[in-house]
């Protein structure tokens, strides 16, 4: 039996084998053929758990205890997919199954007993919950400029899009950059010169270039303000040096932050999801031995695993995918 996890952070691997030593070093032979990494820099990277603390693993990542933001709800959802893909090629038994369900399940206790999940702990989802109070039932109707084409700025449009927002138009000083940032996101580009007119009719703009002075400044947006009939904007300035003129925070209907208001209050909202890290590991802890309860009988009686099983060949069926 085998799942392949693969996020932006983590490529894991769950298989079942009654011959641990084996299958490991087969499948340690087999990613590194698979990924082209040497054997040093595949050790380098490399974690390893097995039975209970394997359990456990899976169950904390999967109610989003081990991601980069602690309590995303965006783990669960990707660990539920590489099930599903799994169990579709046929590479998942009585173990996996059972185990990767628990492990759903496991999260869904997890939110509905905590407050993990609540409160806002990224930079991305500030956004969205900003945005969503300035604009309210007209956020899904907004259109979102991005500026500059950095990872930070491309993450954070696409938290805005992810959530409902409407059209997305993507500027960059190198047009190529531009184009090719739309097609992935499914959005429109403009030429960097066509980026302050467009001001005149975005809701939300988000700015990060690596230009060292500003990019939009207070007479930038008082020249485009009569077109916008008083609509708010809401403008994100991702950059260091900043982008954008900080004298327009708070001018007429505008709604200015910056990098550091956004760390902040992300930070102010891991120190909430952070106090609920120890009723987490409770319910973990319930949940694995709940699974544990179920699997080490069945073990014994070597039910739960079969001797005739290769989890590489299952792995590569997988990849293939």
């Amino acid at each position: 039996e085998a799942v392949i996890l693969s996020t932006c952070n983590r490529v894991e691997f769950y298989v079942t084998t009654p011959q641990p030593v084996l299958a490991r070093e087969a499948l340690l032979t087999w990613v590194r053929a698979h990924s082209g990494l040497t054997e040093d820099t595949l050790r380098a990277v490399l974690y390893e758990q097995t039975d209970q603390a394997a359990v456990r693993h899976l169950f904390r990542v999967t109610a989003g205890l081990d991601s980069m933001v602690l309590g995303e709800t965006e783990i669960t959802a990707q660990v539920k997919q590489a099930y599903q893909a799994a169990h579709a090629a046929g590479t998942t038994g009585p173990v996996l199954n059972r185990l990767f369900q628990h492990a759903l399940r496991a999260a869904k206790e997890v939110r509905s007993r905590t407050a993990i999940g609540q409160g806002r702990a990224s930079v991305g989802s500030v956004v969205v919950s900003l945005a969503q109070e300035v604009f309210g039932d007209r956020f899904h109707e907004s259109e979102v400029l991005l500026w500059g084409a950095g990872k930070a700025a491309e993450t954070t449009a696409r938290h805005l899009m992810d959530r409902g927002a409407g059209q997305l138009w993507i500027v960059n000083r190198t047009a190529e950059r531009a184009q090719e940032l739309a097609t992935v996101c499914r959005a429109m580009w403009l030429a960097w010169e066509g980026a302050l007119k467009r001001l005149a009719r975005v809701d939300i703009a988000v700015i990060c270039t690596q230009a060292p002075h500003y990019v939009i400044d207070r007479a930038d947006v008082e020249a485009v303000w009569a077109a916008r009939a008083e609509k708010p904007l809401f403008l994100i300035d991702l950059a260091v040096p900043r982008n954008v003129d900080p004298s327009l925070r708070g001018w007429r209907q505008v709604h200015l932050y910056d990098i550091d208001d956004l760390r902040t209050m992300a930070e102010q909202g891991l120190v909430r999801r952070r106090s609920e890290l120890t009723a987490c590991d409770a319910i973990i802890r319930e949940q694995v031995d709940e699974f544990m309860a179920w699997w080490i009988p069945r073990l014994r009686r070597k039910e739960a695993v079969s001797c005739g099983g290769d989890p590489v060949h299952a792995l590569r069926s997988l990849a293939s995918l």
